[in-house]
C-alpha cells in the first residue's frame, strides 16, 4: 500500500476569499506587494531598519511565504482561509497607508526616481488605481459576508471603526 500524503486539503468552509486571476487582481496584488518589498527592503525607507531592529514585529519567513502564494495568482486563482485573509488585508491597509499624508510623499519621491527613465510611469495613475481597488476590496468583503463573528473578528484584528 502506497503512503498516503500527509497535508490535507481543507474543507472550503475555512475558505472566505477566492480571487481569480483577472487583469485587476493581478495588477492590485502584485502592486500590494511590489509597494511592501519597497517599504520594507529598500534603504531610502526607514521602516527596512525598524523591520530589521524589531524582528519580533515582522515574520520575514512567514511574509516571503504568503507573498510568494499571492504571486502565484498570475497563473491561478488564490484562495484565503481567514488568517491569511487578515495577513492579506493588513498588507493591504499598509499599502494604502502609504499612499496617503506623508508616507504618501516619501513613496512618489522614491517612485518617481525609479521609474524616471519609464515616460509611461504616472505615479498618480497607479496611485488611484490603488486606492479604489482597496476600498472595493474592504467594501465588498463587508457586503458579501454573512458571516457576524467572522466580520467582527476581522474588524477587531483590523482595527476598523465599524459597526456590526
Amino acid at each position: 500500500m502506497r503512503k498516503q500524503n500527509m497535508e490535507t486539503i481543507k474543507s472550503n468552509e475555512f475558505i472566505i476569499l477566492r480571487l481569480p486571476p483577472t487583469e485587476e487582481n493581478v495588477g492590485f496584488v502584485f502592486q500590494t506587494f511590489g509597494i511592501t518589498q519597497y517599504v520594507f527592503y529598500d534603504d531610502r525607507f526607514p521602516t527596512k531598519q525598524l523591520k530589521d531592529i524589531h524582528p519580533d514585529k515582522f515574520d520575514k519567513v512567514l511574509y516571503n511565504k504568503f507573498r510568494e502564494k499571492c504571486l502565484e495568482i498570475e497563473k491561478k486563482e488564490i484562495s484565503f482561509t481567514i488568517n491569511e485573509f487578515i495577513i492579506l488585508a493588513k498588507t493591504i491597509d499598509f499599502v494604502s497607508k502609504c499612499f496617503i499624508g506623508e508616507p504618501n510623499k516619501k513613496l512618489e519621491q522614491v517612485m518617481t526616481e525609479d521609474f524616471k527613465d519609464q515616460v509611461d510611469f504616472d505615479y498618480n495613475f497607479y496611485r488611484k488605481f490603488y486606492l479604489n481597488k482597496a476600498t472595493r476590496f474592504f467594501e465588498g468583503f463587508r457586503e458579501h459576508c454573512d458571516n457576524k463573528k467572522l466580520l467582527q473578528k476581522i474588524a477587531t484584528e483590523l482595527d476598523w471603526k465599524i459597526d456590526i
